[in-house]
């Protein structure tokens, strides 16, 4: 069996040729935030100009937004890998709210980084984390891009019946355990065809599919996600203290885009986009594909995010370092 230093540098690895592929060039930094402290990774591209947040899916490498980033040049890209997450420090999500959690990890990074605002970027639990953090930390995102569901936040969303069952106390405990072992490949595209589809899934190149897979299985992750789901959901129903009221989305002020999926496995773009009709500021815009529309069409992606990301708001100056 792997090791874990093994299994890390082999990670790395992996990263490198991720971010050769797509022409990008990346510092890592490890940070220690929030309250209670958790140690967070983030990866830095090399350019100047303003800075932008990317905060991935439950499980989900950072490095998974590279095809975007190669098509988004002339911002500071900072790859985040949340607590628990890819090389991250494991976290069981124990101590207080995960919400008052989540945004201290998302305002001390940017205390850490000298960042005063910022535009930020998310997919799925990123997206959740972007909005409690525009609520309970008001003027530190002045802009969101969420693409696919953003997790439990929105009124009507369904976790897959895996996630359900890897909450659970008897099924979830093998399902850990089978998470830290080793797996080939053709089982964790089988796994991801249940979120994202079954075309993204194929699709996948092998490198990105490894980057999801096999984090899980260095000590502590699985554990981390299962805890991290166990906090979020009660069965197959997201927990009432993590899905935004209408009240609450009415407060969301910034400007934020909406890209989601029209196969979205999650919550449908037509039930969705009645929650986001409450958010005064939001536009909310269909693709082809399913929970992460910039694997099924990342031109389109790109260009919408890139014109929504390049229009200036009065707070764009704050957030140069």
């Amino acid at each position: 069996m792997t090791t874990s230093p093994m299994l890390a540098t082999r990670i790395r690895a992996i990263e490198r040729r991720v971010a050769d592929t797509y022409g990008l060039t990346t510092t890592e930094r490890y940070l220690t935030v929030g309250h209670p402290a958790v140690r967070i990774r983030a990866l830095t591209t090399a350019e100047s100009g303003l800075p932008v947040l990317w905060i991935n899916g439950i499980t989900a490498p950072a490095l998974a937004f590279a095809p975007l980033l190669a098509r988004l040049p002339g911002f500071r890209h900072v790859l985040v890998d949340l607590p628990g997450h890819n090389l991250a420090a494991p976290y069981r999500w124990q101590d207080g709210s995960v919400r008052a959690a989540a945004v201290g990890v998302l305002t001390g990074l940017l205390d850490e980084l000298g960042i005063d605002s910022t535009q930020v970027a998310s997919n799925s639990l990123g997206g959740l984390f972007t909005l409690w953090t525009a609520l309970d930390a008001p003027g530190r995102i002045t802009r969101a891009v969420l693409l696919g569901a953003p997790a439990t936040a929105l009124p009507g969303t369904r976790p897959t019946a895996g996630m359900a069952a890897t909450a659970t106390p008897v099924r979830g405990r093998l399902d850990e355990w089978l998470m830290g072992m080793p797996s080939p490949r053709f089982l964790a595209r089988a796994a991801l065809t249940e979120a994202l589809g079954a075309d993204t899934a194929r699709a996948m190149s092998d490198d990105l599919l490894d980057l999801h897979r096999l984090p899980l299985r260095l000590p502590g992750r699985a554990a981390s996600y299962r805890a991290l789901l166990r906090r979020l959901l009660d069965g197959r129903t997201p927990r009432g203290e993590v899905v935004l009221t209408e009240a609450e989305l009415r407060r969301i002020g910034i400007p934020t885009l909406f890209l989601w999926g029209e196969r979205d496995a999650f919550q449908s773009p037509d039930h969705a986009r009645r929650s986001v009709a409450a958010m005064p500021a939001a536009e909310f815009v269909t693709l082809a594909g399913g929970h992460n529309p910039w694997l099924d069409d990342t031109p389109r992606c790109a260009d919408l995010i890139g014109t929504f990301l390049c229009t200036p708001t009065e707070s764009d100056a704050r957030a140069q370092p």
